[in-house]
């Protein structure tokens, strides 16, 4: 008798199956079938899901950002725990791609820019996240203000501006990396940043 997979497992399994090829290889091998294969799933459970590799990207790209949103909830700041300026630097040094995880993480998140760049559905679900993301930062820096971390005349939006630039950037370097590849530069440039953003 066939085993039965619930909807939840099986979006999990097709989840951590495109982790999985991102790292090794890149989103140019995702494909229902090669997704399907990778996930111990049939065509047709995944094709029930995903009627497309674009549902499969967005798909990835969305389970990534909550991944990543899950371990930022890790670093709290605030009276109780991390200074504004220890949790920035906690949060940046957690994107760099230090195992395959994030890794494929980093290529996921170019391959969807590269996409973006010409489909206006994938530009919509950036746009969208973008927003949210510069709401937020602008909050995080008002409260660094507050709590003067933040050098005098700094304006908290122009940051959260500098900030997603400066993530967007260190992500599309991350993406091109080898797996051995030697961290040193872009921990650098977190210390950097992280200073020009509070010194």
């Amino acid at each position: 008798m066939p085993k039965v997979v619930d909807r939840e497992t099986r979006r999990g399994r097709v989840a951590e199956a495109i982790h999985r090829i991102a790292a090794r290889e890149g989103l140019e091998g995702v494909s229902v079938r090669v997704v399907a294969v990778e996930a111990g799933l049939s065509a047709g459970a995944v094709q029930r899901e995903f009627a497309s590799k674009d549902e499969l990207l967005h798909f990835a790209l969305a389970a990534s950002v909550d991944e990543v949103l899950a371990r930022f909830g890790r670093f709290r700041i605030g009276p109780e725990g991390l200074t504004f300026t220890e949790g920035l630097r906690q949060v940046l040094l957690d994107l760099l791609p230090t195992d395959g995880r994030r890794r494929a993480q980093a290529r996921i998140w170019a391959a969807f820019y590269a996409r973006a760049a010409v489909d206006p559905g994938f530009a919509g679900v950036l746009a969208d996240l973008d927003a949210q993301s510069r709401e937020y930062l602008r909050k995080a820096f008002e409260y660094a203000r507050e709590q003067e971390e933040l050098a005098p005349g700094q304006d908290p939006v122009a940051l959260a501006e500098l900030l997603m630039v400066f993530v967007d950037g260190l992500w599309l370097t991350c993406a091109r990396l080898p797996e051995d590849a030697d961290l040193a530069p872009q921990r650098a440039a977190v210390e950097s940043m992280v200073r020009a953003l509070t010194g």
